[in-house]
């Protein structure tokens, strides 16, 4: 619907290549995204196409669609399995597991965002030992809003609020080899290779993605 909240982050997703339907007609923006998708979504986003050996995790089978993406995301830093063995790419994706993987793609610094309060939130001690530098520092950057007075670190995370928290972040992408001397408003991506920028200001950061070697 394009009177929905994630309307314009859903399509900006769609048109920057990140989100594919679940069929030809149906995108299933509530659904719940997994973890699998997730991988598929960041290696999109940032160009990757270095594989990592993940022949130790005993539940990702070389014949299934996201393979390679679970290879290029281990490869990335972006994804550790659930164990060592176990990665678990066909189960739902939590919100702080998102948070986790967004904030290593982006590799923020977490010391600086050590300090960042989230007493604005009532749940945050259901956040994870483990995931609470990535969380303070996607809170930090204003990368992430919550569900109102909430963070709801432990809930699945849907399509459309991947897309979103997305939107938030990157606001333009280049995907085209060649000159660019344009200014941007809002950080910039450049996720291929052969791209010059030249005679341009950039209101944001400037993020070179994998596809850019």
């Amino acid at each position: 619907s394009k009177s929905a909240w994630y309307a314009e982050a859903v399509s900006a997703a769609v048109d920057n290549g990140l989100l594919y339907g679940k069929s030809s007609t149906m995108l299933d923006p509530n659904g719940d995204m997994t973890r699998a998708e997730m991988a598929a979504i960041i290696n999109r986003s940032f160009g990757c196409y270095a594989k990592a050996d993940i022949s130790k995790y005993k539940d990702v089978s070389k014949d299934k669609w996201y393979f390679e993406d679970v290879a290029m995301a281990v490869q990335m830093g972006t994804y550790n399995g659930r164990s060592n063995s176990i990665m678990a790419p066909d189960a739902p994706i939590t919100r702080q597991e998102a948070m986790t993987v967004v904030a290593r793609a982006l590799e923020l610094d977490y010391d600086s965002y050590s300090k960042t309060e989230l007493t604005q939130f009532s749940d945050t001690r259901k956040i994870a030992a483990w995931a609470l530098p990535y969380v303070r520092a996607m809170v930090g950057a204003d990368y992430i809003h919550g569900r109102g007075k909430f963070l709801a670190p432990q809930d699945n995370i849907t399509r459309a609020e991947f897309a979103q928290i997305f939107a938030n972040i990157i606001k333009s992408y280049i995907t085209v080899k060649g000159e660019y001397n344009k200014d941007h408003d809002g950080n910039l991506l450049v996720r291929c290779a052969d791209v010059t920028l030249k005679d341009m200001t950039i209101k944001g950061d400037l993020i070179i993605g994998c596809g850019a070697a």
